[in-house]
C-alpha cells in the first residue's frame, strides 16, 4: 500500500542526490541565478516570467547552491580522511624515548662560545615488513643553529652502531640520537625540553614532542657575597687594572740538547695527527684509542650494567707511533738526561704551551716514564681552564688508561690519582672506573691466594630445603 505521506520516497531521493556529481548542482544553481538576474536580449523581456515563476526559480537556485556546498564539504572531508589513512599506512615507525638514558651537556669552545650537546636514547619499532632507515634528524624546538645531527642504530646481531643501519622488519632496536647545536639551550645544570623530528627514507617525519632531557653538568657555583662585593667597582674607569700574577710550573730544564729537539719534533707530529683525528671525531691523535675507550665504545644494551673496564688480557694496550719514538729516545738516555726530558715535558702542561692541545700525549708519555702523579698535579694547577680542550683530553686518556690497563696499574696510584682529579671538570667516569678496578684487583688477589670465589660458593652451597631432603 503506498504511503500517503510520501516519507518512504525520501531515502530514494537522498540516494539520487548523493550520486549526482558536484558540477550538476553548480550548473543548476548558476542557471537559476542567470534566469533571475540576466538582462533581456534579442527582444525578449524576462520580467513577466520572473514575476510569475521567480519564486520557484529562486528556491531552485538557493537549494542547488546549498546542496553543492554540502557536496563540496563532504568531498573535502572524504579526501581528508583518505589522506590521513594513506599517511597512517606509510608511518610504520613507532618511537618511545628512554628518558633515563638521555642527557645534554653544555661545552665551552675555544672562542668562549658554547655548544649544546644532546644525546637521546629512543626505542624504535618497525611494524612493516621492510627495513626502515632514519636518514634525517631535526631539532624542532628550541630553535637553534644545528652543527651536527645523526641517528645511530645497531646492526642486527651486532653491538656496533651506524647511521647506515635500519630498523629491521617487525623489529625493535635502541637508537642513539646525537645533536650538536650552537649556543646555550638552557642554563648550565638545568634540564631542557625539546622537540625532535626523525625522517625515514620515504620522507615521513615523526615528531617526538616535549622531551624532558636532564643534564649531568653540575650547576655553576655561586660566588660568596663578600667576593662579589670585593669585585664590585662602581668607578672602573678610574681604578687601576691589576692582573693576577702569572703562575709558572716549578719544573725547569736545561735546553740545547738534541733529544729535546727530537721531543719537540715528536710533539709537533702529534699536533698534526690531532688536527686530523681530534676531538670532533672522538679520537686522540695518533693513539689507537679515543675518548670512548670502554668496551663496545661505551654502548650498553638497555637493562644491562655498563661495562666500564676491559677484561684483563683482552684490552688493547694503549700505543702510538709517536709515543714509541719518544720512549725509544728516552730509553737511550742517561739518568740525568732522562730527568731533564721529564722536566721539559712537565713544563708543557700549562696553558701557554704551544703543545697544550696535545697534553694527553704529554701525560701518557710521563706516565710511561713513572711521573703519573706529578703530571696530574701539574696539569690541574697550570693547565685547567685552557680553551683548546687540552685538560679535558688529558682526563680522557687517563680514563682510557684505567679502562684498558687496570690489570697492570699499581693500585697504590689510585688514591693519589683521585686526590689529583678536579671537582669542576667532566672526568669521563674515572672515579667509577677506579672504584671498579679496586674491586677487581681484590678479586684477583683472593683468587691468587687460593681462596674460593664468593659467587661460586654461593652457587654450590645447598639450600635449606635441599639439606632437609638429603637428611
Amino acid at each position: 500500500m503506498p504511503d500517503p505521506s510520501g516519507v518512504s520516497i525520501i531515502p530514494g531521493v537522498l540516494s539520487a542526490l548523493r550520486s549526482l556529481p558536484l558540477w550538476v548542482f553548480v550548473g543548476l544553481a548558476l542557471a537559476g541565478y542567470a534566469v533571475l538576474f540576466a538582462p533581456g536580449f534579442a527582444g525578449i523581456d524576462p520580467a513577466t516570467f520572473r514575476q510569475e515563476c521567480g519564486v520557484w526559480v529562486w528556491v531552485e537556485a538557493i537549494g542547488c547552491s546549498i546542496l553543492g556546498a554540502a557536496r563540496l564539504v563532504a568531498g573535502a572531508l572524504a579526501y581528508y580522511r583518505s589522506y590521513r589513512n594513506r599517511r597512517a599506512s606509510m608511518r610504520v615507525l613507532r618511537f618511545v624515548p628512554l628518558n633515563r638514558q638521555s642527557w645534554w651537556h653544555l661545552a665551552k669552545q675555544q672562542d668562549d662560545s658554547f655548544v649544546s650537546q644532546i644525546r637521546l636514547d629512543i626505542q624504535a619499532s618497525n611494524i612493516s615488513d621492510r627495513p626502515m632507515q632514519i636518514v634525517k634528524v631535526r631539532l624542532v624546538r628550541p630553535r637553534a643553529e644545528v652543527i651536527q645531527e645523526d641517528a645511530l642504530l645497531p646492526m642486527e646481531g651486532s653491538p656496533y652502531h651506524s647511521h647506515r643501519h635500519a630498523v629491521p622488519p617487525h623489529g625493535t632496536v635502541a637508537a642513539g640520537v646525537h645533536i650538536m647545536a650552537r649556543g646555550s639551550l638552557a642554563a648550565q645544570g638545568k634540564g631542557i625540553r625539546i622537540t625532535v623530528g626523525l625522517t625515514d627514507q620515504i620522507g615521513e617525519e615523526y615528531k617526538i614532542k616535549n622531551l624532558r632531557v636532564a643534564t649531568r653538568d653540575p650547576p655553576p657555583q655561586r660566588r660568596p657575597l663578600k667576593d662579589r662585593l670585593r669585585d664590585f667597582q662602581p668607578f672602573k674607569w678610574v681604578t687601576a687594572k691589576t692582573e693576577p700574577p702569572k703562575l709558572t710550573p716549578p719544573w725547569s730544564f736545561t735546553p740545547g740538547f738534541e733529544y729535546l729537539d727530537i721531543c719537540k719534533a715528536v710533539l709537533s707530529e702529534e699536533k698534526r695527527s690531532y688536527a686530523a683525528n681530534g676531538r670532533i671525531r672522538g679520537g686522540l691523535g695518533s693513539f689507537n684509542v679515543g675518548l670512548q675507550s670502554e668496551p663496545n665504545k661505551g654502548w650498553t644494551t638497555v637493562g644491562q650494567i655498563p661495562q666500564l673496564l676491559w677484561e684483563v688480557g683482552r684490552a688493547p694496550l694503549i700505543s702510538s707511533p709517536n709515543l714509541d719514538r719518544l720512549l725509544a729516545q728516552y730509553a737511550a738516555l742517561g739518568q740525568q738526561d732522562k730527568y731533564n726530558l721529564e722536566s721539559y715535558l712537565l713544563t708543557q702542561l700549562q696553558k701557554d704551551s704551544q703543545f697544550s692541545d696535545v697534553s694527553y700525549f704529554v701525560f701518557l708519555s710521563l706516565h710511561r716514564m713513572g711521573r703519573t702523579i706529578d703530571a696530574l698535579q701539574t696539569a690541574r694547577t697550570f693547565l685547567a681552564g685552557e680553551k683548546v680542550f687540552g685538560y679535558s683530553n688529558l682526563l680522557g686518556i687517563l680514563a682510557a688508561l684505567v679502562s684498558c690497563e687496570h690489570g697492570s696499574l699499581d693500585p697504590q696510584l689510585y688514591p693519589q690519582i683521585l686526590d689529583a682529579l678536579p671537582t669542576d671538570e667532566h672526568d669521563f667516569g674515572i672515579r667509577e672506573k677506579i672504584n671498579l678496578a679496586k674491586l677487581q684487583y681484590l678479586d684477583r688477589q683472593r683468587m691468587a691466594a687460593g681462596q674460593p670465589d664468593v659467587e661460586a660458593c654461593a652457587a654450590e652451597e645447598p639450600s635449606p630445603h635441599q639439606a632437609t631432603e638429603d637428611n
